[in-house]
């Protein structure tokens, strides 16, 4: 027979914890576990702690369980907490029987990561199959008051009310689930983000999971800008996951080849290269020349980026002799190439990819032994940067720079 996860279940549920620390010394007031109070007790099973509350409430004035005021571990203040009266271990045991008849470990009722995903999904009805599919999908903490209602704990969470369920254990529950389900949560995921968080990447990928593909690609080109200044890893897959562009292809490639090439994947690259000059754009020229550079052929890059540099004069072509003549040592001549890339960005309005440029142009000056130099200009890259991660990364370099420890990479 099922059993389902209701409020009556959740009073079991809470008998059958407590009877894991029977032998607890309910004499002893001091470094009594956490586990044994409303929070830990709400932590323990995914409720809150207003329906630990009130089921304990219950449960007290049933004579089933018992509080005390003692000192917790890790605290520095007196705590409730609670133990099983007599009555409480009995029926503790006879629900504990009741799952075993039923074909099912009294742990998994009181731990996801021990319970069966399907035996787990049969047991819910669809609010409650709703709320932790939509709590499955979504990869960040976030607090379950955020998340659709429901009656249950099937839904962990911390004592702070962050969902609390590992990757592997989100992985293993949406495998045992159609994906037509797995659609329809990402699908709510990503109007989720709309309506609380407001996390482009989060929506972008929830979006393409969802097979929403038009909107994903409106969102991709909308904050195209956005994107690229703040490429990631995870971003990266998203958009190698996303389905071909029907609507405004071109731009669609063109922020796809930028994503992969500020990443380093030269095979994306050269992907969004060939269908950029399948649609006629001279893009794919520089992306191509971009990869030959990922793929550490530096000598490549820069004939291909001189051609186009001579050609069309671009800043990006600019950046990319630059990096070139970097990687092959030439750094006077790299300094040259880009104090000229920063005139042209400025004069394109491409400011922001200015302190990248900034970071070369202070390795050049320090693989000339101008560690003064290097150390100003980086403190401009620094003032031009609004990416965190990236700032980080330049007040790492600043300060092995003036330590004079090791040898920084600038590039």
């Amino acid at each position: 027979m099922a059993v389902k996860m209701e409020n009556t279940t959740i009073r079991e549920r809470i008998l059958l914890h407590l009877s894991r620390f029977r032998m607890v010394n309910e004499e002893e007031v001091y470094n009594l576990p956490f586990d044994l109070t409303q929070d830990g007790i709400a932590a323990a099973l995914g409720i809150s702690r207003a329906h630990s509350s009130l089921e304990l409430k219950k449960l007290r004035q049933s004579g089933k369980v018992r509080e005390n005021q003692v000192h917790v571990i890790g605290s520095g203040i007196r705590r409730k907490v609670y133990y099983l009266e007599p009555d409480g271990r009995t029926e503790a045991e006879h629900v504990k029987k009741k799952l075993e008849d039923s074909g099912i470990p009294f742990e998994t009722v009181l731990d996801m990561r021990k319970c069966d995903p399907g035996l787990m999904w049969d047991k819910l009805g669809p609010s409650d199959r709703d709320a932790l599919g939509l709590a499955c999908v979504i990869r960040v903490p976030v607090n379950k008051k955020l998340l659709p209602p429901t009656d249950s704990g099937v839904v962990p969470a911390t004592h702070e009310g962050v969902v609390c369920i590992s990757p592997e254990v989100k992985k293993r529950y949406l495998a045992a689930v159609d994906p037509e389900s797995v659609r329809k949560w990402n699908s709510a995921a990503a109007d989720w983000w709309i309506d609380n968080l407001c996390d482009d990447q989060e929506r972008l990928y929830h979006l393409s999971a969802a097979g929403r593909s038009v909107e994903a690609d409106r969102l991709l080109v909308g904050r195209g800008a956005e994107f690229l200044e703040n490429h990631n890893d995870d971003l990266l897959e998203t958009v190698k996951g996303m389905a071909d562009p029907v609507r405004n292809p071109l731009a669609s490639w063109s922020v796809r080849a930028g994503i992969a090439v500020a990443c380093g994947d030269a095979e994306f690259a050269e992907k969004a290269a060939q269908e950029l000059e399948r649609l006629g754009s001279d893009e794919a020229c520089i992306v191509r020349a971009e990869s030959k550079l990922i793929r550490k052929d530096p000598e490549g890059s820069l004939a291909d980026a001189e051609k186009i540099y001579a050609h069309r004069g671009t800043a990006r072509s600019a950046l990319l002799v630059g990096r070139s003549l970097y990687a092959l040592g030439r750094y006077e001549e790299a300094d040259r190439s880009l104090s000229d890339t920063v005139t042209k960005f400025i004069e394109t309005g491409e400011i922001s990819r200015l302190d990248e440029i900034l970071v070369l142009r202070a390795g050049t000056a320090y693989m000339r032994g101008d560690r003064e130099g290097c150390l100003s200009i980086l403190g401009k890259a620094l003032a031009s940067c609004r990416n965190e991660e990236r700032r980080d990364g330049i007040r790492s370099l600043a300060e092995a720079v003036g330590s004079g420890r090791g040898v920084p990479v600038f590039y």
